[in-house]
């Protein structure tokens, strides 16, 4: 849900800001406690864009991509941040 909310703010004002209604500690926090390293964040990117290209193959273009790719670099970087 805050990945596809940060999308959206990228897309509409180019920029995402995270934390102002998203509880990004506490994300920080369950990420921390169960041990979520780098590598899983990178597997559930993949993960999550090969599912957008499957569900909406007539939509999927290189600037969708990016803008989910980005959106969501920024939401783990966030993230990774408070961990």
């Amino acid at each position: 849900m805050q990945t596809c909310e940060a999308a959206t703010q990228l897309r509409k004002t180019g920029r995402v800001n995270v934390g102002a209604n998203t509880s990004v500690p506490h994300l920080a926090s369950v990420h921390f406690k169960a041990g979520v390293a780098d590598v899983h964040f990178e597997v559930l990117k993949f993960a999550l864009l090969e599912t957008i290209k499957e569900a909406v193959p007539y939509m999927w273009s290189e600037e969708l991509k990016e803008a989910w790719s980005e959106s969501y670099d920024h939401l783990v970087a966030a993230i990774k941040s408070e961990m």
